[in-house]
């Protein structure tokens, strides 16, 4: 068993540039899984770091920004939130992914979630700290969690129902097609 994992250690940097996909020891259970969308031998771990972090927004939030004008609708947006990666976490833990009525919630709270952050992140684009500095904590808190939400929703299977970003104007405009002479 030790010659076949040293093995394996010297050889992974030899195949690095290959182009191989190689799968990864999944750390938090001690087996292998492949890096596709819906692996979901991690979700229980990811659930509990979107909760904290969740968490964390919360009361980054409540202790430096309830003088912006839209503070208590934001919040409460960012709450159901929190609320969701609690289920979330609750339901990976359990190994319960769908419920008694054969819904699958994680799917759903993860939709919702997604929806929300991102209207979220909309509305406090302009928010400012009373404490300069923390402000950048936000916007870093806030990076930490989509990159945490958008990994837990890929292991899991589940795609973002948001419209795709609209290209940005500087694209030429499409030309005209060509008339027969």
């Amino acid at each position: 068993m030790k010659l076949v994992h040293l093995f394996a250690v010297i050889a992974v940097p030899g195949i690095q540039g290959t182009g191989v996909a190689l799968a990864q020891p999944d750390r938090d259970h001690g087996s292998t899984r492949a890096d596709t969308f819906g692996a979901r031998r991690h979700l229980d771990t990811l659930a509990d770091r979107l909760r904290r972090e969740a968490n964390s927004i919360c009361w980054e939030r409540q202790d430096n920004y309830q003088h912006e004008h839209d503070f208590r609708a934001t919040y409460r947006e960012m709450y159901t939130v929190l609320e969701d990666s609690i289920h979330i976490h609750d339901l990976a833990h359990d190994s319960a992914h769908r419920g008694v009525d054969n819904e699958d919630h994680i799917a759903e709270d993860l939709h919702e979630m997604d929806r929300l952050f991102h209207h979220i992140e909309e509305d406090i684009e302009h928010w400012s700290s009373r404490n300069r500095y923390h402000h950048h904590d936000l916007t870093h808190k806030m990076e930490r969690f989509e990159t945490t939400l958008h990994h837990l929703m890929e292991d899991y299977g589940v795609r973002s129902k948001r419209p795709a970003p609209k290209p940005s104007g500087s694209a030429a405009p499409p030309k005209p097609p060509r008339q027969g002479r």
